[in-house]
């Protein structure tokens, strides 16, 4: 899970070139986070009177659409697409972006998954070149089943992903490429949108279309069926600079906790959502990531949990929201602290010791390249490299759970590591 707030905290303590909001490495990792551009409700909205009608219309541009569908794997032989197997399907040119959008499939991507793109004729290119698809062998071990889970339905939180064995810190659960990526727009209407939306799914592989159409929805309409299931396991991914709405059919049983076991990040390069274990996982136990970010306030997260997931988290941190809000205060403070680097700072390694225990106590173990950071930081401030070496590393491995090898903040700690003394935070308090 990518939160702008942590990455925030560091930002004062990168070199300039980083730390500029313009930077295209900075804009990339805060586009990552898809929690920051909720789809809208109004996406989904249709006027009353004319329900039935549209009704009608999607059934029958179901049936159409497999017989263009036909229609199109017939006409693969005759005709060449580039990287895809079916002629793309285009709507109108669309002033906000001054471009059209259309549906791009290629139903042998990834030995046979397949993956439908709605985006711009530019775009498509892009994604054409990235190693997802110029490289076969870039995806190996991607696409395949881990053994490390399975499915249940859970009382009161429909199909869940449990531990099928005992997994330990680092144990990779999945790494699935999406089955529909889309671009995010808001001039198609609704109808409009779901149209090329079915388009691009009717296209795949049977087994990742019926993988796709069972996943779980919010409102349940079914003339909007492909963009409900969307709006209930979209992730967020940015390609040219552009967002994208990604879903991945698998990892979408991923059920959200506040103290979650499990992190996950994108990698935009393989179009890979990869998901790995951030504490000791027992045998049947639900698998979990968050949906929002963990140290925000109760209030604030159930906000976003009803609001763009439609349901009232119940976990221990929401029940006790008098005791989390008051740790969620400490941390702030000692974060605070810690990043005061002013002549009269309080902050030590001891403060650093003490928010790394209550990450772990709030069950945030998944996000401790914070703290982490914090404590290489502060060690090497009183001359100890060794231990600063140590939670540079620590550090690290979270982040390469959590933001994946781009982001910026694995060259802080890769800096210090390079020569912990060299380091401009050697040295700078006093014992």
């Amino acid at each position: 899970m990518c939160l702008i707030l942590l990455f925030l905290i560091f930002v004062s303590l990168l070199p300039t070139s980083l730390a500029s909001s313009d930077s295209p490495s900075t804009q990339a990792l805060i586009q990552q986070c898809w929690h920051e551009y909720p789809l809208t409700t109004a996406l989904f909205q249709s006027s009353q009177n004319g329900e039935h009608d549209i009704v009608f219309q999607l059934n029958g541009l179901i049936q159409s659409t497999v017989h263009s569908t036909q229609d199109s794997r017939e006409s693969s032989a005759r005709s060449n697409y580039g990287p895809w197997t079916h002629q793309p399907a285009c709507t109108k040119v669309l002033q906000s972006i001054g471009s059209n959008l259309c549906v791009y499939t290629n139903s042998s991507f990834s030995n046979g998954r397949g993956i439908s793109i709605f985006t711009t004729p530019t775009l498509a290119n892009q994604f054409a070149a990235l190693p997802a698809f110029m490289d076969p062998a870039a995806l190996d071990g991607v696409n395949t089943f881990s053994g490390a889970w399975y499915t249940e339905t859970l009382p009161g939180k429909g199909v869940a992903m449990l531990a099928k064995k005992k997994l330990k810190f680092g144990d990779r659960v999945t790494a699935y490429t999406p089955a529909l990526i889309a671009y995010l727009e808001d001039e198609l209407d609704t109808i409009e949108r779901e149209k090329y939306w079915r388009i691009a799914i009717s296209q795949l592989p049977e087994d990742t279309r019926n993988g796709y159409l069972s996943l779980a929805y919010i409102y349940g309409q079914e003339n909007i069926r492909v963009q409900d299931i969307v709006k209930a396991n979209t992730f967020q991914l940015d390609i040219g600079g552009q967002n994208h709405l990604a879903v991945f059919p698998e990892t979408s049983r991923l059920n959200h906790a506040c103290s979650p076991n499990a992190q996950y990040h994108l990698d935009p390069s393989l179009l890979t959502h990869f998901v790995a274990v951030t504490r000791p996982i027992s045998p049947n136990e639900e698998i979990t990531i968050s949906y929002t970010s963990p140290l925000e306030p109760t209030e604030i997260r159930q906000q976003h949990l009803q609001s763009g997931f439609h349901f009232s988290c119940t976990c221990p941190r929401c029940s006790a929201k008098r005791t989390t809000d008051k740790t969620i205060q400490q941390i702030q403070t000692l974060q605070k602290s810690l990043n005061d680097w002013s002549a009269t700072s309080s902050g030590s390694p001891k403060l650093a010791e003490k928010l790394i225990q209550l990450y772990r106590k709030e069950g945030l173990e998944g996000f401790l390249d914070v703290p982490y950071g914090f404590a290489a930081l502060a060690y090497n401030a009183v001359g100890d490299a060794k231990r600063a070496e140590k939670y540079a590393q620590q550090a690290r491995e979270i982040i390469l759970m959590k933001d994946g090898k781009w982001t910026p903040n694995m060259q802080l700690w890769s800096e210090l590591l390079r020569d912990p003394r060299a380091h401009w935070s050697y040295g700078r308090r006093k014992r």
